[in-house]
C-alpha cells in the first residue's frame, strides 16, 4: 500500500535570518573594538607613575564614554559641557513627570531650600504700579498670632532635617492635651490651632520658642509656592467639572448638560477606570507656584503675593521659598 502522506506544517510569514558568516563577522568587529579600547586605557595606565595609574585610567575612561552609572545601576549620559565627572555628584532623584526621570545635578551648584511661613488668606484687592501705572490682581496673606518655631527635627532623631512652627494663637482647652504638652516641652510655647512643617536644607539658627518674622525671610522680588485648601464645590456635573460641551438647548433636545455615552456595549461591555464624571469638586490640597511677592510688612502683619492663591477667605496657606526642580532638589 502507497505510505501516509507527510503533513506539513502550516504555512507562516518568511523571517529574515542573518546568516552565521555575518553573526560571527560583526561579533568578531565588536569584541575588536572592545579589546583596542581596553588596550588603549591599559597602556596609558601603564605609562604613568604607579601614584596617577587610577586616576589617569577613570580620566581616559570618561573621555571615551560620555555615559556614567547611577547609585540604582541605571546609565545617564553625560553632556560633554557638564562642569562635573564625578560619580561622587550622580544623585537618585525622582522629578515631575514632565521632566527626565533620572538627572545628575553636582551638589555643589545646588541652592539651599530656605525657611517657610503660615499665614491666612485675606481677600483679593488690586495693586497699582506707581512707576508704570498697571494695575497687578493680589492676594493679601494676614499673619496673625503665631508663627513661633515649635519643633526642631534632625537626621539624628527623626531622620530628617525639619523645622515644625505653630500658628493662630487660641486657648488651651481647645486643642488636644498631647498637643498642649508637646508645646510646652519645646519652647514652652502658648497653645496653637495649627501646626506646620517645613523641611529645609540647614536648620542652624533654629530653636524652640522663636518667633519668625517675615521680613527676614522673604523681600519684596522674591517668589514664593503658596499651598492650601482650594473651596469645596460638593457633587457637581462633567459640564462644571471638567469643562464638558453641553448639548443643544432647543428643537426637542433632551441631553441638555448630561454627560452622554460612558462606554461600549459588547468591547469590552464595561466602563472603563478613571473616566471623568460627575463627582466631588474642590476640597483639595493644592499650591501655586512662583508667585512674586509685592508687598510685605512686618508692623501690620501681611504678605501681599501677585496672584491668586487657593481657598477662600479664613483659608490657612504655607508660603514659602519657591522651590525649583533642578536648582534646589
Amino acid at each position: 500500500p502507497d505510505p501516509p502522506p507527510t503533513l506539513k506544517p502550516p504555512s507562516s510569514p518568511r523571517r529574515r535570518i542573518a546568516s552565521p558568516l555575518a553573526m560571527e563577522g560583526r561579533t568578531t568587529t565588536t569584541i575588536a573594538a572592545l579589546l583596542l579600547g581596553a588596550a588603549a586605557v591599559f597602556a596609558l595606565v601603564a605609562s604613568q607613575p604607579s601614584g596617577q595609574n587610577l586616576q589617569a585610567g577613570l580620566a581616559t575612561m570618561r573621555t571615551a564614554s560620555s555615559k556614567i552609572a547611577l547609585p540604582n545601576g541605571n546609565l545617564f549620559e553625560v553632556p560633554s559641557n557638564h562642569p562635573v565627572m564625578n560619580r561622587d555628584y550622580a544623585r537618585d532623584v525622582k522629578v515631575c513627570s514632565r521632566q527626565r526621570k533620572w538627572e545628575i545635578r553636582p551638589a555643589n551648584q545646588r541652592e539651599p531650600i530656605k525657611m517657610g511661613m503660615v499665614g491666612t488668606k485675606a481677600g483679593m484687592t488690586v495693586y497699582y504700579d506707581q512707576e508704570t501705572g498697571e494695575a497687578h490682581p493680589v492676594t493679601v496673606i494676614a499673619l496673625e498670632e503665631g508663627n513661633v518655631v515649635s519643633q526642631v527635627k534632625t537626621k539624628e532623631t527623626d531622620g530628617y532635617d525639619a523645622v515644625q512652627i505653630a500658628y493662630k494663637q487660641c486657648r488651651d482647652r481647645t486643642i488636644p492635651w498631647p498637643e498642649r504638652q508637646h508645646l510646652r516641652k519645646h519652647g514652652n510655647v502658648k497653645a496653637m490651632k495649627h501646626l506646620r512643617e517645613f523641611k529645609i536644607s540647614d536648620i542652624n539658627g533654629f530653636e524652640p520658642g522663636q518667633q519668625l518674622n517675615a521680613e527676614e525671610l522673604f523681600s519684596v522680588g522674591d517668589l514664593v509656592d503658596v499651598s492650601g485648601t482650594t473651596i469645596g464645590k460638593g457633587f457637581q456635573g462633567s459640564v462644571k467639572r471638567w469643562g464638558m460641551k453641553r448639548g443643544p438647548m432647543t428643537h426637542g433636545s433632551k441631553s441638555h448638560r448630561q454627560h452622554g455615552s460612558i462606554g461600549s456595549s459588547a468591547t469590552p461591555s464595561r466602563v472603563l477606570k478613571g473616566l471623568k464624571m460627575a463627582g466631588h469638586l474642590g476640597n483639595e490640597r493644592k499650591t501655586i507656584k512662583k508667585l512674586p511677592v509685592m508687598m510685605i510688612s512686618d508692623e501690620d502683619r501681611y504678605i501681599v503675593v501677585r496672584g491668586s492663591i487657593p481657598g477662600k477667605k479664613g483659608t490657612i496657606v504655607e508660603v514659602r521659598p519657591t522651590k525649583i526642580v533642578g536648582v534646589h532638589c
